[in-house]
């Protein structure tokens, strides 16, 4: 005679809508803040496909053709904050991606915002050193996992450049970057590099005559990132 032995229901953990994940995490309410929504839509969808965050798809309506939304796991609310952070920095998805897949990269980045946002007197101007910024700062050298370990929110108040509402215009060294009434070369370069230009940014760099080795790290990335690119425009080109 067999028995069968009882076992509690496994709870499945519900995941959160990205309004709810943001809330959560900054206290801003992503529907009041349209110009944000979208900036966080459009980097979640990129890190979802990077497969760097998960998106997982619910039923709201248990009935065929019933409603469904789009959900992130709990377990990646830390590298939701961190994205969300860093694209307030760095601008840029594909940019907050290579900082959470490419440890050398995100060291490049690391080095070339420390070296705008300390050596600039207009950064003191507009109160951005701050302990938080600072730590953040040291974290990106180090070989932490972004996934798991949450860096510190650098904004007062929580809002975000991303929002609009400040001096920022989008991300943090953008906006660094411009207000100097003369770019250096090096700081063009890498503007153009973290606006998403990439022919404006190896122009940049082809004009570049530096011994600096820091601006030959940056120089070499950006030539290399304008190769992919055109190598894979090209192989989209011969599909068609």
């Amino acid at each position: 005679m067999s028995t069968c032995s009882w076992q509690a229901p496994v709870a499945i953990e519900q995941g959160l809508t990205l309004p709810q994940a943001v809330e959560r995490l900054f206290g801003i309410p992503l529907a009041r803040h349209p110009v944000l929504r979208n900036a966080v839509n459009t980097l979640v969808k990129a890190m979802s496909q990077a497969k760097v965050l998960q998106l997982v798809e619910e039923d709201i309506s248990h009935t065929n053709g019933g409603r469904k939304r789009w959900t992130l796991p709990r377990s990646d609310l830390a590298g939701l904050s961190n994205a969300i952070v860093l694209h307030g920095i760095f601008g840029e998805p594909k940019s907050v991606i290579r900082l959470f897949t490419q440890p050398a990269v995100r060291r490049q980045h690391a080095d070339w915002a420390r070296s705008l946002l300390l050596e600039r007197q207009s950064v003191a101007s507009l109160g951005l050193i701050n302990q938080e910024l600072l730590r953040l700062l040291e974290q990106l050298d180090s070989p932490i996992d972004l996934k798991h370990v949450r860096l510190p929110n650098p904004f007062d108040n929580n809002t975000l450049p991303q929002m609009g509402l400040s001096d920022y215009g989008g991300n943090l060294l953008k906006a660094l970057a411009c207000q100097t009434a003369a770019l250096s070369l090096g700081d063009s370069m890498m503007a153009h590099y973290l606006n998403g230009d990439l022919e404006q940014a190896r122009t940049a760099a082809l004009a570049l005559n530096t011994k600096n080795p820091l601006l030959l790290q940056y120089r070499q990335m950006i030539l290399s990132a304008y190769e992919e690119a055109q190598a894979f425009d090209e192989l989209l080109d011969s599909w068609r």
